[in-house]
């Protein structure tokens, strides 16, 4: 564990919300999302795109499946540049391209056959065939099949950022809420507790261990250097960031503030 961590930090408060709707895509950055007990942020992972591999379809009947039979960031860095964005009221999936800001595709959410499609003719290389587009009834394609969501302090952010040299952008780490924290790594010292935002509580379980896939820049989306080796120099560890357990039902919105329970 990061040294030099205090219980808490004083004044913090909930700065970002994200969510993912399609696993390894970019994400949606949210003022206010209703959650609920013991799952994921509604609609987070919700959707996975596979490697067009017939293994992997044969097998989507199984419900929650492990990241490697999915297209990921670690091993191609154009997902970086292209955002799916769900739509709760028409019910549908969109698929856009990030640095020229336009839409590239758009179907129902119950009928993602177009979307799959358009996403093999955009990178055919990328796939073992034609992929699918699926959806996971209950949970989430999270990458532990505990409904989970991931937490971390901008704190550490920036301490990533200055050790190598990047910009402190919490898109880089794929986290669920981002809090505004001053020490870094004091979310680490919250295992085991209970945070509260707002009225909701969140159960801390343990940290992010970090992959290759951090070394993709989610402003250019280039691969950079691997920066796993300076983390475990500097501190004894690869992780960052917290995974949790939301405990209840309720809103949680942007500026709330943060505080462990006693």
């Amino acid at each position: 564990m990061h040294k030099s961590i205090s219980e808490t930090d004083q004044n913090m408060v909930l700065r970002e919300i994200w969510r993912f709707p399609v696993k390894g895509f970019a994400g949606e950055r949210l003022e206010e999302i209703n959650c609920i007990a013991d799952s994921l942020l509604p609609h987070d992972r919700e959707y996975a795109l596979t490697t067009g591999h017939p293994a992997t379809h044969d097998k989507l009947p199984e419900g929650w499946l492990p990241k490697r039979h999915f297209l990921q960031l670690l091993k191609e860095a154009r997902l970086a540049g292209l955002e799916f964005r769900f739509d709760a009221l028409r019910q549908t999936l969109s698929l856009h391209n990030k640095e020229q800001k336009i839409a590239i595709a758009s179907a129902p959410a119950d009928d993602r056959a177009p979307l799959s499609e358009a996403l093999y003719q955009l990178m055919p290389d990328a796939f073992t065939s034609t992929p699918v587009l699926c959806r996971l009834d209950a949970g989430g394609y999270s990458d532990t099949p505990a409904p989970w969501i991931s937490l971390g302090g901008t704190a550490t952010l920036d301490a990533f950022a200055k050790l190598t040299r990047t910009d402190s952008a919490a898109s880089r780490f794929r986290l669920n809420l981002i809090i505004e924290t001053n020490t870094p790594f004091i979310e680490q010292s919250w295992a085991g507790r209970i945070l509260k935002i707002g009225h909701v509580e969140c159960e801390v379980i343990e940290p992010v261990g970090r992959c290759g896939a951090i070394s993709v820049n989610p402003q250019t989306h280039h691969r950079e250097r691997d920066y796993l080796p300076e983390m475990e120099r500097a501190w004894g560890h690869t992780d960052l960031g917290m995974f949790a357990r939301i405990c209840n039902h309720g809103a949680l919105k942007t500026g709330k503030a943060v505080s462990l329970k006693k």
